[in-house]
């Protein structure tokens, strides 16, 4: 009898153990991701002001030629983007850096955060400019991922657009 009331209660500890260790993992998983949607959501933010400042200062997307702009290249995060350069997080798709003309319009650059590590969040950044009766119309949408590497199950995405 003591026997079975021993492996009773020791059966009925490690079921608690077992929840408890399952309910602790549940926690260090949720809260990796809201670390990880932090990651993306900066990370397109940080891509949201880097084209707010090329534009504003150089008008780096223009469709036409811009003077201000050396050798078609932006600086972001520590590192320039040139046209043709593949984006990061993507498969194929290459940037282009103004100067499309009315054809192409739509300017497309990515940068990593830290440039000495493949897996950082990085940015995939849209500006687009049209024209809407007479006025010239600027539409940004800027895509932050928590890590570039699209293999990562635990890839998370943000965006951010903005419209001027």
């Amino acid at each position: 009898m003591t026997l079975f009331i021993a492996v009773s209660i020791m059966g009925v500890l490690l079921f608690i153990s077992f929840a408890v260790v399952n309910v602790a993992i549940k926690g260090s998983l949720f809260a990796t991701s809201g670390r990880d949607s932090q990651f993306a959501f900066y990370a397109a933010d940080s891509g949201l002001e880097c084209a707010l400042y090329w534009d504003s200062k150089y008008d780096a997307f223009s469709t036409s030629s811009h003077p201000l702009l050396l050798d078609n290249t932006v600086y972001c995060a520590g590192s320039g983007v040139v046209s043709g350069q593949n984006l990061y997080g993507t498969t194929t798709v290459q940037g282009l850096i103004g100067l499309g003309g009315d054809s192409d319009p739509t300017s497309r650059f990515s940068f990593l955060m830290d440039q000495s590590v493949v897996s950082s969040p990085c940015a995939v950044v849209t500006v687009r400019k049209y024209y809407s009766g007479v006025n010239l119309m600027t539409y940004i949408k800027s895509r932050g991922y928590n890590t570039c590497e699209m293999t990562n199950p635990r890839r998370v995405e943000r965006g951010i657009e903005v419209t001027y």
